[in-house]
C-alpha cells in the first residue's frame, strides 16, 4: 500500500513536470520524542513535495521513525500521503486524498483511508491562510494478531473497513520575513472509529535553504485494541532543507 501511494504521487508528479511551475519540496531531519503506545527518544525523517498549477494543487508527504537498542526495536512508523485539489476559484477547490499510516507499536498492521470533498480557504492573503474541507472517505484498519510468549497466532486481527466524514482545517501564518506558524486538525469518524489528528509547528529560517522547526502532533483514536494507549504523542525539532 505504501508503494502504491508512493508510485502514485511520484508519476503525478511527474505527468505535472511538462509544465512551467517547478516542484517544490522539503527535506526534514529530526529529533523526536514519543509518548503513548511507544516511549522512546528517536530520529525522524520526513519528505514534503508540493507542485501549484493555474488548476491544480499537488501534494505529497512521506515519514519514516525507527529506533532499536541491542535486544529490540522501540518505535517503527511509516506514513505516506497524497492529495490532489482541483481549483474551482482563488478560494474554492475540489480535493481528493489518500493516506497510508504503518505504526508497528500502534495494535494496528496498518491503517489506510481515501477520501474526496470540497474545500475553502476562508483567510487567504500574503500573511494568513485558513482553509476548512469536508467531505466523504473510505478507512481500513488492520488489527494485529493476539500472539503467545512463544510467538504464536491466538486470535487473527480483524480488518475492519467502514466509511467516514472527514472534516479538516489549516492555519498558515508567516509572522515575519523568516518564520512561520503552522497548525492543522483533522477528525474521521464512522460508525466504528473516531480517529483525530492535531499538529502544531513553528519554522524559522537559519540561513539559505535551512530552517529549524519546533513542533508537536498528537494522534487520538476513540478505540483502540486492547492493551493499546489512544492517544499518541509526537514532540520533535528538526533542520529543514527547502529546494
Amino acid at each position: 500500500m505504501i508503494a502504491k501511494i508512493s508510485v502514485l504521487s511520484l508519476a503525478l508528479f511527474a505527468c505535472a513536470g511538462a509544465i512551467a511551475e517547478p516542484i517544490k519540496g522539503d527535506a526534514e531531519l529530526g529529533f523526536v520524542n514519543t509518548s503513548g503506545n511507544s516511549e522512546t527518544q528517536t530520529v525522524n525523517a520526513k519528505l514534503k513535495l508540493t507542485k501549484d498549477t493555474e488548476n491544480w494543487s499537488h501534494q505529497a508527504n512521506l515519514a519514516a521513525l525507527s529506533n532499536s537498542n541491542s535486544e529490540s526495536t522501540t518505535a517503527e512508523k511509516y506514513t505516506a500521503a497524497f492529495q490532489s485539489d482541483r481549483k474551482l476559484d482563488e478560494r474554492s477547490f475540489l480535493y481528493g486524498l489518500a493516506t497510508y499510516e504503518d505504526d508497528r507499536f500502534s495494535g494496528f498492521k496498518y491503517q489506510a483511508t481515501v477520501g474526496a470533498g470540497y474545500g475553502y480557504k476562508v483567510i487567504n492573503n500574503d500573511e494568513r491562510v485558513l482553509t476548512l474541507e469536508i467531505g466523504p472517505g473510505y478507512r481500513v484498519n488492520s488489527v494485529d494478531d493476539v500472539v503467545d510468549a512463544n510467538g504464536f497466532v491466538t486470535i487473527p486481527g480483524d480488518e475492519e473497513s467502514e466509511v467516514t466524514l472527514r472534516l479538516g482545517e489549516t492555519y498558515v501564518w508567516k509572522f515575519s520575513e523568516t518564520a512561520e506558524f503552522n497548525q492543522y486538525l483533522t477528525v474521521e469518524g464512522g460508525e466504528d472509529n473516531t480517529i483525530t489528528k492535531l499538529g502544531a509547528s513553528v519554522k524559522s529560517a537559519l540561513t539559505g535553504a535551512l530552517a529549524l522547526k519546533l513542533g508537536v502532533d498528537l494522534k487520538m483514536t476513540d478505540k483502540v485494541p486492547s492493551g493499546r494507549d489512544d492517544t499518541d504523542t509526537e514532540t520533535y525539532a528538526a533542520i529543514t532543507y527547502s529546494f
